[in-house]
């Protein structure tokens, strides 16, 4: 494996070691070595970082040296940093002078640089919850009841452990949100894989109950990451959801919340339960029956579009409809065409349901014109779209089969091959930019959504004792090695 050296802009191609933090105390506890070490000023206050080691006291004092050695290195990357004509990206640089950094971070407690590098690099989901109850058609995770998810000391384990080590690395981008790729998912960092939003919530030790605000914050304020809010709505009768449903409409309604998100996603499509109930009624000359489940899915749809009117002003709140095409053979109830009859039913409930809101408690609307410009913002901005774009992983498969329809979906089988090829030649060096899966247990996957590949590299959780459900479209013969993430480094003056 060969890369380049780290050049100093100012240093004659070589590593300039920084030797100038202010000042580090030592503290001698009965458990452990505890050390404190500062370092200049570099936004405007000291950066700290704190370090603690346990066991043989020679063993320390080589942990502690290598700390005061990696955080060297990385404020040299910080300086540097600051002179470059393009945005820093962490791949690029060499990993072994970082070699200790992580020290004293419990969740990445067994892991190298280079393995926190490569599971970092892309971090787009954080599966703190397994599992969901909607069963939607066409799932690409084939997503299926499960209540498998972490404690919030984990969760808190994970974002304080990144926070501390972005602090050691004097706000560095760790996640690669500098790679020049435009798809937003490289920039996001999301909370769940196969689970609906509205159903994440986390409990401590003591019991205590955090739900997605509370979640989305601390991914933002301890990771630097947005994360994605996304729901496919929830029985209107459900006065527990509902109620949610609402604090979470009040709560993201405030810009400084909002743009905590990336996005604010409602999935509108004819591949809901209760739709495709309705349909096979139909098939089955029940028209009552038909009508019936019809009926329930355009009024969950309209009565999550009224609870989410606060969101509208936002342009990450998006309705994500999404069909087959109409030319596409044996979709008629499924295809384009009938998803906008789906939706001109629900605007028109959501249309009545402002007029009834006017007539009583004004809650969102306080005149006709609120009324036609919720309407004209729901038509023109928020859910005149309907998407194409549908994976052929998960269920959709048997979605498929069931109803004999033939659509030219994705083979994702063949990018397998050429994604492991990669892998072995290049390691974290890949050329496919994938993805990174942290799932509830911390054992770390490399994705693409249509593809899963698992990895050899597992976050040191508390709860050692959860076993998610296995994720869908698994690569089942390849493993990514940490010999292969930590190859070694051959460095080349260019």
């Amino acid at each position: 494996m060969q890369k380049k050296i780290f050049t100093d802009v100012n240093s004659n191609m070589k590593i300039l070691p920084v030797n100038n933090y202010k000042s580090y105390s030592h503290q001698n506890t009965f458990k452990s070595q505890i050390y404190t070490v500062s370092f200049p000023a570099v936004t405007g206050n000291d950066c700290k970082s704190q370090i603690a080691f346990k066991g043989n006291f020679l063993t320390e004092i080589k942990d502690f040296k290598n700390f005061i050695k990696s955080m060297n290195y990385a404020y040299s990357l910080y300086r540097a940093s600051k002179n470059m004509e393009k945005p820093f990206i962490l791949r690029e640089y060499c990993m072994e002078p970082l070699e200790g950094l992580q020290y004293g971070i419990k969740v990445f407690k067994g892991l190298s640089m280079k393995d926190i590098q490569y599971l970092s690099e892309n971090l787009h989901v954080i599966a703190v919850k397994r599992g969901c109850n909607n069963m939607c058609g066409y799932c690409y995770a084939d997503a299926k009841p499960s209540n498998i998810e972490m404690s919030f000391e984990d969760f808190s384990s994970i974002t304080e452990g990144f926070k501390t080590l972005r602090k050691r690395m004097f706000g560095l981008d760790l996640f690669g949100k500098n790679i020049p790729v435009d798809d937003p998912v490289y920039k996001t960092t999301e909370l769940f894989y196969d689970a609906d939003c509205m159903n994440i919530i986390l409990k401590d030790k003591k019991g205590k109950m955090y739900d997605f605000t509370e979640l989305s914050a601390k991914v933002y304020n301890d990771m630097g990451r947005k994360t994605v809010f996304d729901t496919s709505g929830w029985f209107h009768k459900n006065q527990i959801l509902q109620k949610r449903a609402e604090e979470y409409a009040e709560y993201f309604s405030k810009p400084e919340n909002m743009n905590q998100l990336a996005a604010f996603n409602l999935s509108f499509n004819p591949f809901n339960i209760s739709y495709i109930a309705s349909v096979k009624a139909r098939r089955a000359g029940d028209i009552q029956k038909a009508e019936k489940l019809r009926d329930r899915f355009t009024t969950n749809m309209a009565n999550a579009l009224f609870t989410f009117t606060p969101l509208f002003k936002y342009p990450e709140f998006q309705v994500m409809a999404r069909s087959f095409p109409a030319s596409t053979k044996n979709a008629n109830e499924f295809n384009t065409n009938a998803t906008l009859e789906l939706i001109m039913e629900t605007i028109s409930k959501v249309s009545s349901m402002y007029q009834k809101d006017l007539n009583g408690a004004r809650k969102y609307v306080n005149s006709q014109r609120d009324i036609d410009t919720f309407v004209e913002i729901l038509i023109n901005e928020k859910i005149g779209k309907i998407s194409t774009a549908l994976n052929s992983a998960g269920r959709m498969r048997e979605f498929l089969k069931e109803f004999n329809i033939k659509a030219d979906l994705q083979n994702h089988e063949k990018i397998v091959k050429p994604m492991i090829d990669d892998l072995q030649e290049n390691g974290r060096y890949h050329k496919f930019l994938a993805l990174r899966l942290i799932d509830t247990d911390g054992r770390i996957y490399h994705m693409n959504y249509a593809k899963f590949i698992p990895t050899e590299i597992k976050l040191n959780l508390k709860n050692k004792d959860i076993k998610p459900p296995k994720l869908a479209n698994l690569v089942e013969n390849y493993t990514i090695t940490k010999e292969t993430i930590n190859k070694p480094e051959v460095w080349i003056i260019e």
